[in-house]
């Protein structure tokens, strides 16, 4: 997919049409900031969309979206599959990473489109902070992920990722926790703030866990039991990785499913996006 600088467009597969994204430029910060106010985003319009959905009886019954992580209700599992760029390619610099979601049928759940600068891109690599623009099937934005630069916890500024909805509501925050051995993370509520689940990724992993294998796992649990859980595996029909989520608890809310998405796109950038 091709990359233009005039028309940002993202490129949805047969289910997911092309979708113009804003133009205004990202906000990005280089260190730490002050946030005093929230992003502004624009009114959604009613989601025009139905999908048909088949329960343990196999009575079918049709469901009706109210916002757009509601399209991840019920759903047993999704794949992170990302697009390459024509130039990333050629050159020895990374471009703005675009990414589809689907579902385990394969089609297509949302598109997400990176927006950094590239002045971020060339200086931190993978560590810069960005913002993640997820469009659903109505064409409209449905989720937002802001990841802002932080050195980990070892220099007092924990690696996180924020989680938003439009018009401007916060769902929740994923944050690392200072563990020298194996990957941790904590899910916060956005409301409260306190932690809902627990991510541990794999052990004996070298010091401070920088280097994770090219396949590996991690587990998404609370209460002491498994909720969720995320690995990258070789998927031998696309030629490529893909990091994949599995909803173990069929009682997980369209909101949690949404938080622990935003957490793989999170390990994404953290383990996996190793180009400058």
């Amino acid at each position: 997919m091709l990359e233009s600088d005039a028309v940002r467009n993202l490129q949805f597969d047969s289910e997911i049409r092309v979708a113009q994204q804003n133009r205004t430029e990202p906000r990005v910060f280089d260190g730490p900031q002050s946030i005093t106010s929230q992003p502004r985003f624009s009114q959604r319009i009613p989601l025009p969309v139905a999908t048909v959905e088949q329960n343990a009886r196999g009575v079918q019954s049709t469901f009706i979206p109210l916002s757009g992580y509601d399209f991840l209700k019920d759903i047993p599992s999704i794949y992170i599959e990302q697009t390459f760029e024509l130039n990333e390619s050629l050159t020895a610099v990374s471009s703005e990473n675009r990414f589809v979601v689907r579902s385990v049928m394969g089609d297509a759940i949302y598109a997400a489109s990176e927006y950094s600068t590239d002045r971020n891109r060339m200086i931190w690599g993978s560590a810069r902070p960005f913002q993640m623009h997820l469009l659903d099937k109505t064409h409209q934005e449905a989720l937002l992920f802001q990841k802002k630069l932080a050195f980990g916890f070892m220099c007092c500024q924990p690696k996180s990722l924020e989680v938003w909805v439009p018009p401007g509501n916060i769902l929740g925050r994923i944050v690392q926790s200072p563990t020298l051995f194996s990957p941790e993370f904590y899910i916060e509520d956005g409301a409260s703030g306190n932690p809902i689940f627990c991510i541990e990724g794999p052990k004996n992993t070298g010091f401070c866990c920088f280097c994770l294998p090219k396949e590996t796992y991690f587990k998404i649990h609370s209460g002491g039991e498994l909720r969720a859980s995320i690995d990258r595996k070789w998927m031998n029909g696309k030629a490529q990785y893909t990091t994949n989520i599995y909803f173990s608890d069929p009682k997980l809310t369209a909101k949690d499913r949404a938080l622990i998405l935003g957490a793989a796109f999170l390990l994404e950038y953290m383990y996996f996006q190793t180009r400058f």
